[in-house]
């Protein structure tokens, strides 16, 4: 990105002035003599010796003197910002450099090739770059490995030039594609992930540029590093924090609101990190706390806030509507500072001649490091080779490394301390074994609490936005309505939730059952996920290692359909059978269906990284959805089980890439999933029609549908990572809180 310095310093020393608006022949002037001056990369001296040297100097100087004036008329922030909109924001494309014309894909291009699909979608050309957006459908998954421990293609995709140059890929993009250049052939050495000869290779694609039109959407950019505002560092009683640890310096207009992108940079003392605490936290003026998405398009530029390891690049994404200004944006952590580095203390463990993956030896070994006490719990042998060792510990310590004398390890890993525990791992590309000694050392204690945070107002204030928006049609929870929920009455408290959180006391997380007011609790399954009850609430299934479980949830009996392993499990309605997302022979995360006693196994399809949306109501039909490989988007289909018809219904394209979370209400009358920017929920009818919004922006992770026609839906609290659940009624929009319930939901039986 062009460096402004030079201009903002002018900026700085120009007097304060009344902001008139400018007229449009002065911004035309202005723009065509900042675009020049932008390519250029000498000293301010040396261009005005240039200039002099050139028979248009008087010119030029004149249009530098109207540039100065004309500041002292309309204002420094107002001329900043037109020198800022060399710099541009396209949804989905991320922020271009201007100062060429910028190009786009003439249309979409397909190629098909053994039943599989490239589609270039989109393609942008500036001058700074060549962004490239396809997707792949149809890819078997036998095409890919079924171990960790195998790796597919990892060879990265490039154009060919008409006279054969390569551009690679740069700046989570292309380098440039020269202005002269309309023609090139997007190149695909292989699928990415595939392994050799399970798919086609070589892949060559023609694509054709032409210039953007002329209502293509730009928004502005402002780079506000030049103009380091005074960052407000507050901390917390227990502790101090430093000055400018929080910055935002780089401003992008949105049609509702902005982009803002910054750094966070604590600084610590020699023997000190830092470990951040929950997630930011945007306030306004007036203290209502700012909902935001991470904006999936910017990574290039949050990347090179936190170049050189210096600190953590953040974004955020918010609507702006009605703010008071200015925003606080905030972070908290805690200080952790290093006891002893001298310190270690050794234990020996005996893991026999010839240990299995998944074998466990209960230590429970205390042990004295730097004054504290640790317990070695546990340790367990995993299936990549490596060793886990499990502590407990008092609130004091956040953690501590291991290593075990004589031994060379690959990798290794761990966590800091959740709930009193902790975990650190060793990975060895042959496990050692026998009469092994550990060293424990680098003991890490809990230091201070601390706050660090900023404040923001836009350069340019905005009269484009509405004070109080319309709300859209079937739309039911904003953020603001959110915090009016009132708790759910007694009368839609009477079902069960079941929900995916942490065990207290252990590292792990289980399923546990609860009454909607959250009484009963239940530990249903202690080191499980991906729970789903029967439709009469009676059963749990959840899968394992050694195939699915199914729990009476009264009498806690238990049944395992041996050999049939997966997740995303989905009961017929007629609470016969179960489908899921699973593995079988050579084939990864496809589509099967079995009876709840084991029998009548079916693969419903045989790509891959499907999710199971659920069953018509008369069990006959399974509806599920496959992604498109590089693109946000799903396609919905249909199964017929008595017929093994496969039916291709619509594409979801507002849908998030990550984890949709599909699932069809039990009247077969709503899909509910998780919208693209992983925070809200839409609805839309089987057959594609009617999608809308329905909750915006809310951190929308579980959902799931009682038979009784609620919609419940756990969500991340506001800057936090603890979560609450709702119960949401998508006919009326009545919604209530669960005040109780603070896991993820999994699933709800209300009569």
């Amino acid at each position: 990105m062009t460096n402004l310095t030079s201009s903002l310093t002018i900026e700085q020393k120009l007097t304060q002035a009344n902001r008139m608006q400018p007229r449009p022949e002065f911004l035309a002037s202005l723009q065509v003599l900042l675009t020049n001056q932008s390519a250029k990369k000498a000293s301010w001296t040396e261009r005005i010796k240039m200039f002099l040297r050139q028979p248009v100097w008087v010119v030029t100087f004149a249009l530098l003197l109207l540039l100065v004036i004309g500041t002292l008329v309309i204002g420094p922030q107002r001329v900043y910002a037109e020198f800022a909109r060399l710099f541009g924001y396209i949804p989905g494309s991320g922020i271009v450099d201007q100062s060429a014309p910028i190009r786009v894909l003439a249309e979409p291009v397909s190629l098909t090739r053994d039943g599989i699909t490239v589609t270039v979608t989109s393609a942008t050309l500036s001058a700074d770059k060549t962004q490239i957006k396809y997707r792949v459908f149809g890819i078997p998954s036998s095409a890919y490995p079924d171990r960790e421990d195998i790796v597919g293609c990892m060879q990265p995709e490039y154009l060919r030039l008409p006279d054969g140059t390569r551009l690679v890929q740069v700046n989570f993009g292309y380098q440039p594609v020269p202005a002269n250049v309309n023609e090139t052939v997007f190149v695909i050495p292989c699928l990415q992930d595939t392994l050799p000869g399970k798919a086609p290779e070589n892949w060559e694609i023609q694509l054709h540029f032409v210039p953007a039109p002329a209502d293509m959407t730009v928004m502005p950019v402002i780079e506000l590093t030049p103009l380091v505002q005074s960052s407000q560092t507050q901390s917390s009683p227990t502790g101090t924090a430093p000055v400018e640890a929080v910055t935002v310096n780089t401003e992008v207009e949105t049609s509702d609101g902005y982009i803002l992108i910054g750094q966070f940079m604590p600084q610590t003392l020699p023997g000190e990190s830092f470990q951040q605490t929950g997630m930011l936290a945007i306030m306004d003026a007036a203290g209502k706390n700012l909902s935001y998405t991470f904006p999936q398009d910017v990574n290039e530029n949050v990347n090179s806030d936190s170049a050189g390891g210096a600190g953590a690049g953040w974004a955020a994404q918010f609507k702006a509507a009605g703010l008071a200004y200015p925003l606080t944006i905030r972070f908290k952590g805690i200080l952790l500072e290093q006891a002893d580095p001298k310190a270690s203390v050794k234990f020996t463990f005996d893991t026999g001649s010839n240990p299995q993956p998944g074998q466990t030896w209960n230590i429970n070994q205390n042990i004295q490091l730097a004054g504290h006490t640790l317990t070695v719990t546990s340790i367990s042998l995993g299936s990549q080779n490596s060793y886990s060792f499990n502590f407990k510990v008092g609130t004091e310590v956040y953690g501590a490394d291991v290593e075990i004398d004589g031994t060379s390890p690959n990798g290794g890993g761990g966590s800091g301390t959740n709930n009193g525990v902790f975990e650190r791992s060793i990975a060895y590309a042959q496990v050692p074994t026998g009469k092994l000694t550990a060293t424990v050392f680098n003991l890490i204690l809990v230091g201070k609490s601390m706050t660090w945070q900023t404040q923001w107002s836009p350069s340019v204030p905005r009269t484009d936005l509405p004070v109080n928006p319309t709300p859209q049609p079937g739309l039911c929870l904003t953020v603001d309505s959110l915090a009016q929920l009132q708790p759910a009455p007694a009368s839609l408290t009477a079902g069960k939730a079941l929900l995916y959180e942490p065990i207290e006391g252990t590292d792990k997380y289980g399923l546990v059952l609860y009454g909607l007011d959250g009484s009963g609790k239940q530990i249903l399954a202690a080191d499980a996920s991906w729970g789903a009850f029967s439709p009469d609430g009676t059963q749990m299934a959840y899968p394992a290692a050694d195939g699915i479980h199914v729990i009476d949830v009264t009498s806690k009996t238990e049944k395992i359909l041996a050999g049939k392993s997966g997740f995303n499990l989905h009961w017929s309605p007629d609470g016969k059978k179960i489908a899921y997302v699973g593995m079988g022979d050579n084939i990864i995360d496809s589509v099967f269906v079995v009876n709840v006693d084991g029998s009548g196994f079916q693969q419903v399809s045989d790509l891959s990284y499907e999710s199971v949306i659920g069953w018509s109501l008369d069990s006959a039909k399974l509806y599920f959805v496959i992604p498109y490989t590089g693109g946000a988007a799903w396609k919905v289909y249909s199964y017929d089980l008595s017929n093994s018809s496969l039916q291709e219904l619509f594409t979801i394209e507002n849908g998030t890439p990550k984890f949709l979370n599909p699932q069809l209400s039990p009247d077969g009358k709503w899909i509910a999933y998780r919208g693209r920017d992983n925070s809200s929920l839409y609805l839309v009818h089987p057959d594609g029609s009617d999608m809308h919004l329905v909750v915006d922006n809310a951190g929308v992770v579980g959902i799931a549908w009682s038979r009784s026609g609620w919609l419940g839906v756990s969500r991340y609290l506001e800057n936090s990572d603890e979560k609450s659940v709702i119960l949401l009624n998508p006919d009326d929009c009545q919604t209530y809180l669960l005040p109780d319930l603070h896991g993820e939901l999994e699933g709800l039986f209300l009569p």
